[in-house]
This record gives structure tokens, sequence and C-alpha cells, in this order.
């Protein structure tokens, strides 16, 4: 309805619009009409005159055409009208006056519009028509416009019924899929017609089903955390409880108390270092960790690696190399990005047996120029389907599960990698492992108000 009375509103202003503009072309065509006759007449001589005027007279079936002689002092000479009417002006010039024809004096004085000018003889010739055409006009153009609105009005408000009809059923679907959705069925999306070109709705239905879609990844992984979290906690805290049980019967040799005592206490910093990795990972999956962003030149982060980590290599007999070229400044956090290279780094030198190697490598790719900051190392590698596992939370492959860790390593560096904006990736080094960190987008995305570091 309400796009109908819309609609209305829109064409009534239409309707009024045409009917004033045809209004003002005939009062204007019918003016220049009197101006006409009345020129042309006021050249001719007074014979012509009167011949005219009597035919112009008698050849007005319609009775709206007005034309008459008068002498000096008003006194008629020839024509219809009674008298030349006293407030008509005599310059020519069409004047809206009323005035009385001799031939219907029933009809009595009406508005009409005349023109009068003086001839050279000195009579005044008086030329017009009344308002009877206009009120034709206004019927033919309001009878037009009206049996042109009520089909108009019938279509605007049969297309204002569909358009809320198929609205309201569109959102009758999003509604029982929004209910279904509270109900628990997480894996419920909201309805996207699949034919067409997509509307605001469709639009905003796929935006909530990325949400969604999002929502449901976060909660499997929450519920796949717990789960990781009691299996990986557990193995620590039985060790613990056991040795404490054994500390607790009194029938074990000093020393041999505080290495149990100790190594119950290794076991629960295992079990802390498993909770604060998690809770990391938690704080770097928040965006608003990026608010310490500035420009900074990722060289600095692997040239301190290398004074940090060169001194462990050579103590583990493994040759460390460093490859620094001139790469683009990124955005990011440099505590963030050391640590997630140095876990890299870290877990190169752990894997990699003595007599290896071990490279760190800072440089643009080829062809578009992106920072790619690549570790490599000689030590056992990664088999190819567990690649994409191995970012995964508590993953360890199995020729690694022998060595001490969390398996949350990766998925601190994977969760760096997002903040910043880098694409992780494994490789093999035939042997080894190669993992790279690449940053396509990071260096097209910088803060326009950050800070060099």
């Amino acid at each position: 309805m309400v796009f109908a009375c819309f609609f209305a509103g829109s064409s009534l202003l239409l309707f009024a619009f045409i009917y004033w503009r045809a209004t003002v072309f005939e009062t204007n065509r019918i003016d220049a009409l009197i101006t006409e006759d009345a020129r042309t007449l006021a050249n001719e001589d007074q014979d012509a005159i009167l011949a005219l005027i009597n035919t112009h007279v008698t050849g007005d079936f319609h009775r709206v055409g007005y034309a008459a002689l008068f002498a000096p002092d008003g006194h008629r000479i020839a024509g219809n009208l009674e008298e030349a009417p006293p407030d008509l002006p005599v310059d020519g010039k069409v004047h809206v006056v009323r005035a009385t024809r001799t031939d219907l004096p029933a009809m009595g004085a009406i508005d009409v519009r005349l023109a009068a000018l003086r001839i050279p003889n000195g009579n005044i010739l008086v030329i017009g028509r009344n308002g009877q055409y206009m009120v034709i006009l206004r019927e033919v153009v309001v009878h037009a416009l009206t049996m042109g609105a009520i089909p108009a009005m019938g279509l605007a408000l049969a297309a204002g019924v569909f358009l809320a009809w198929r609205t309201q059923q569109r959102l009758k679907a999003v509604h029982r899929a929004a209910e279904r959705i509270m109900s628990g069925h997480l894996q419920e999306r909201l309805p996207i017609p699949g034919t067409g070109p997509q509307d605001e709705l469709d639009r905003l239905s796929i935006l909530f089903n990325g949400i969604l879609d999002e929502t449901e990844r976060l909660m499997g992984e929450i519920k796949a955390t717990g789960d990781e979290i009691a299996h990986d906690l557990r193995t620590p805290l039985t060790r613990v409880r056991a040795r404490l049980e054994r500390t607790q019967k009194g029938d074990m040799a000093p020393e041999e108390t505080r290495e149990t005592v100790g190594k119950a206490i290794g076991g629960l910093d295992q079990a802390l270092a498993i909770i604060t990795a998690l809770l990391r990972i938690r704080e770097l999956e928040n965006s608003k960790r990026r608010l310490g962003f500035a420009t900074m030149d990722p060289a600095e982060v692997i040239l301190l690696l290398e004074e940090l980590y060169q001194p462990v290599a050579e103590a583990k007999d493994i040759a460390f190399t460093v490859t620094v070229s001139p790469v683009p400044p990124l955005f990011a956090d440099r505590d963030l990005l050391m640590e997630a290279v140095g876990n890299l780094v870290d877990n190169a030198l752990k894997f990699t047996p003595p007599g290896g190697r071990v490279s760190l490598t800072l440089t643009p790719r080829e062809g578009d120029g992106a920072t790619v900051i690549r570790v490599a190392d000689s030590g056992p590698g990664i088999a190819p389907h567990e690649r994409d596992l191995v970012f995964s939370r508590f993953y360890r492959s199995d020729r690694t599960r022998h060595l001490e860790g969390t398996g949350l390593g990766l998925s601190l560096v994977a969760a760096i990698a997002r903040l910043h904006g880098l694409s992780p990736r494994i490789g093999d080094n035939a042997p080894g492992c190669v993992v790279e960190l690449v940053a396509e987008e990071a260096a097209k995305t910088l803060g326009p108000a950050s800070a060099t570091i």
C-alpha cells in the first residue's frame, strides 16, 4: 500500500505537470492567434474589416469567437459584442475581461480573452475567444489522465503486493533457518536463491553464512582443543600424581625423593607450558593485537635471530647460515615476528642431527617481489600428507613424537602469520624441510600512521 500510495503521489505530480503544460501551451497558442487575427484585420480597409467580421461571426458554429468594430465614442459598428469593455486596454495585447455577446444575451457577461487595437480611421477593432475551449481541454486531459491512472494504480498495487509477498516468503525462510541455528544446528545456513542477480538480502545472507562458517569452525576448534588438552594434560598430570604418591609413602632415600619431586615439577611445568601456549595462541587470534603494529625492516629480526641461535647451532655441531636481501618494509609487531621465525629456527635446530645444516633466508620472491622468510634444514622432514596438519594444535608427527614438546609451536607460528597476513608454506628440502612465511599482501597494507622501527 505504501508503494502504491507513493506511486500515486508521483503520478499525480506528473499528471498535474502535464495538465499545466498543456493549458499553458493552448493558452499561448490561442493568444497568438487572437493577436495575429487582430493585426491582420487592422491592416485592411473599413469595408474589408466589416466583411471579415461578418464572416468571422456567422461562421462560428460553436459560438466561441468574438469580433466587433466600435467607433471612437464606443458605438458598435459591427460584430457580436454589445459594447467595448471599458477595462480593455487598446494595446493590441490579449487581456481577460468580462463581455456579453449580442447573439447570446441569456449567457450574460463571461470572462473572455480579448485584444483591442485602433485602426487608421480611429475605430477600435476587438477580436477574442471565450474560455469554453479551456473547459473542454481540461475535461479531455483529466479524462485521459484518469483512464491512464486507474490501470497504473492497479499495476502499482499488484507490484507492491508481489514484492511484499516475495520479501515475506524469503524472510520466513531466513527466520526458519535462524530458528534451527539457534536450536543448535550450527551446520544450517541462511537460504540464498541460486538464480538471478543477487540483491541486498542475498548479500546479507552470504555475509551471515560466512559468519556462521567461521563460528562453526571456531566451535569445532574449541571442541577439538578441549579434547586435545584433556589428552595431553592427562599424561604429565598422571605421572606427577604417581611420583607424588611414591614420595608420600616415605620409603625413598632423600636423593631419590628430590629426583622424584624434580620430575613432578617438570611434569607440572610441561602442563603449564601447554596452558600458556594455548592462551598465547588465543591472544594472537584477537585482532586487537594489531594495535601494536608499526612499519619495520624484517632484516633486523633476521639478524637478531642469527646472533641468538648461532651459539646454539655451534653447540649442536650444526651449520647455521643466514642470508639477507633487500625487501620492502613490513607492517608488523617485531616481537611477534621474531617469536614466529625463532620458533621455526628452533624447530629446525631441534630436529636436525649433528653435522647437518640449517639456513635462514630473507629474500624477495621472483615475479612479484613479495617478501619471503625461509627456514630450511636437513632433518627428517615432514611427509606431504602431514604438511597441512602440523599447524593444528597438539599435532605431532610419528617421527618426532619421542622428542620433548607440546605440539603447539607451529600452531603459534600459524596464529602469528595469520595476524600479519603471512602465508605459511611447507616444502621438501631433499633431505629435510623448508618452511616459508610469504608476505604477499603485507607490503601493500602498511599503516598510514605507522612509525618505522
